[in-house]
């Protein structure tokens, strides 16, 4: 039995699909293309996490993301809209599965922890949302590093008090990869029926949260 269960949150157990439908709705408003502005921002995004050299938090990347799509969409105003999407973003909902499935974790006696590229001012309100007292919360905004980045799991990795450990993520690349660089225990929640690489195998593959269950 794992004494502690780390957790990947956005797409793992907070649905992120509301920030990108408020996303879309600010492009049809402003008259763009939505999937050019889902495209743009989320390319911009992932540029300012690993490009710049020097560490940005992840709400501050968001204004930044904006401005770019200001930019390369030639359109003017989307950073006015940065607070009504921090506000969404504040307010992600879990999946439906997940309130239950946390609650049968604890009541098994796994400790748990968050590992994400969110920072405080985002997370506190998401954690709230889980209903659930976690015994650690990882954050890029902490640890100065954004997942996949091998120092943001090292950073983890001696911070846990315990070599029996699994890490629970819905991102392939940003948490399955790594955490098999790590040599982590692994399970895939493949919401998404993705097809994974089996050069990273061995890792366990689930569809929801709760049939982890069955592989702890």
């Amino acid at each position: 039995m794992a004494d502690i269960l780390t957790f990947d949150c956005y797409g793992t157990l907070i649905d992120t699909s509301a920030f990108w439908e408020e996303l879309e709705r600010v492009a049809s408003e402003q008259g763009i293309n939505k999937t050019s502005m889902v495209n743009t921002y989320g390319k911009f995004e992932e540029r300012l996490m690993y490009g710049e050299g020097l560490f940005t938090a992840y709400s501050d990347i968001i204004y930044k993301a904006l401005q770019y799509c200001e930019m390369e969409l030639n359109v003017e105003k989307l950073t006015d809209q940065y607070d009504r999407l921090i506000k969404v973003h504040q307010k992600l909902s879990p999946y439906p599965e997940v309130i239950d499935t946390l609650k049968s974790l604890k009541s098994k006696g796994y400790r748990t922890a968050i590992m994400s590229n969110s920072d405080w001012n985002i997370m506190r309100y998401n954690l709230k949302s889980l209903v659930h007292e976690f015994d650690a919360v990882y954050l890029a905004e902490d640890l100065h590093a954004y997942k996949p980045q091998l120092s943001f799991f090292e950073q983890v990795q001696n911070k846990l008090t315990t070599n029996h450990h699994v890490h629970i993520a819905a991102g392939f690349w940003w948490d399955i990869v790594p955490a098999q660089r790590m040599n982590w225990r692994r399970i895939w929640i493949n919401r998404r029926s993705k097809k994974g690489l089996q050069n990273c195998m061995p890792y366990t593959e689930v569809k929801n949260l709760d049939e982890t269950l069955k592989y702890l």
